[in-house]
């Protein structure tokens, strides 16, 4: 589930089948994420009003995370992660013990763009959504990221791109987050996606 991600092009494209594919998933994400002018900052953020890592099965999401990304696509039998990814960030090796996990869509920019009005239940949901918005990246990356959104970061290599923005549009659209127009173009950018519509 969680390495779902290579469906989008995340660990690169290999080929222009998969090219393609990231591309036209990230056409029909484009259409249907609810577009915003731009991204204000709303007081009040703090992460603990996210809680903190939720249980799924025997392993904090957090483990859960690891285990899978790092047990080639299907949990470890224990809450931990051996061996070496491809990092989906920079496609450099990455190791567990120098891996953070990574909120795709950020969480103080959710914040913004709507969840200060979720209830403390959804917001834990939010931060804990192991399918599709935690990603194990290296610990520099994560902190290089914070909680810029696409308009302001994307992964360096530009293979990487594409499947970074599906991932970040399936969040935005299974959340009901929108994103700003800044956002939209950066995404489209890095698809190939030429038009707006509406």
């Amino acid at each position: 589930m969680l390495l779902a991600f290579a469906d989008a092009c995340l660990g690169g494209c290999a080929g222009a089948d998969a090219g393609r594919s990231g591309a036209d998933e990230a056409a029909r994400l484009l259409a249907t994420v609810r577009v915003v002018p731009e991204r204000v900052t709303v007081l009040g953020y703090d992460r603990a009003r996210f809680g903190g890592w939720a249980k799924v099965g025997a392993c904090t999401a957090r483990e859960a995370v690891l285990a899978e990304w790092f047990g080639n696509g299907a949990p470890a039998p224990e809450c931990d992660g051996r061996g070496v990814i491809a990092d989906p960030y920079t496609g450099d090796d990455l190791e567990p013990d120098g891996a953070d996990i990574d909120h795709v869509y950020p969480l103080a920019a959710a914040w913004d763009f709507g969840a200060h009005a979720w209830d403390a239940r959804r917001r834990r949901e939010f931060a804990n959504d192991v399918a599709l918005n935690l990603v194990p990246v290296a610990s520099a990356v994560n902190r290089e990221k914070s909680d810029l959104t696409p308009a302001e970061w994307l992964p360096a290599p530009r293979g990487l791109r594409c499947g970074y923005s599906v991932r970040y549009l399936r969040v935005a659209v299974e959340w009901e987050l929108p994103v700003s127009v800044a956002d939209w173009e950066a995404m489209a950018e890095a698809c190939g996606v030429r038009t707006r519509s509406g």
